[in-house]
């Protein structure tokens, strides 16, 4: 019937994610294949500026994340990506570029990790993590602002971010 298949959906693993440490959470790594899936499933994207050294990454994944209205809000009412700004995977040639302009000097952008820290600079003009932003499927920033572990860290005040920026999504 209609509702096995329901079932079967919400247990399927999108591809293109990874499992978080968190309890089992898929996450994307890939922004261009997160908000595909967000434009598919019609969710907002919570972009998480992550790092695989990033202490306060791993704090904010096992105090905050792991929390269950948090949790069960990653889980099902956006989508998340988080991207490493220290992941090492070279980027494919095509994608490789020399001297790209970030703030006032420039980077060689030849890892992945590259693409990402880069755009966290250029987009947001910061380069702390974890730090994190709502977006639309199309990639427009909510206006929630964003979240980062300095005034995140507490689970109700996190969640409280995220459910501002659900508010604003649905309202459009």
């Amino acid at each position: 019937g209609v509702g096995g298949g329901a079932s079967t959906v919400e247990a399927h693993v999108p591809d293109g994610t990874h499992l978080a440490t968190v309890r089992g959470l898929s996450v994307f790594h890939d922004y261009d294949k997160a908000q595909a899936y967000a434009k598919e499933v019609n969710k907002p994207l919570v972009v998480d500026f992550t790092g695989w050294n990033c202490v306060n990454c791993r704090k904010m994944e096992q105090s905050v994340w792991v929390e269950d209205s948090v949790f069960e809000s990653l889980r099902d009412d956006v989508v998340v990506v988080s991207l490493y700004i220290d992941e090492r995977t070279i980027l494919p040639v095509s994608e490789q570029k020399k001297d790209v302009k970030v703030g006032d000097r420039t980077k060689d952008m030849f890892t992945v990790g590259d693409k990402w820290m880069i755009k966290q600079i250029t987009e947001y003009n910061i380069a702390s993590q974890p730090y994190y932003v709502m977006q639309t499927p199309e990639g427009y920033d909510l206006s929630n602002g964003s979240a980062d572990f300095q005034n995140h860290s507490d689970p109700k005040v996190f969640h409280k971010w995220l459910d501002k920026g659900l508010i604003e999504y649905k309202k459009m």
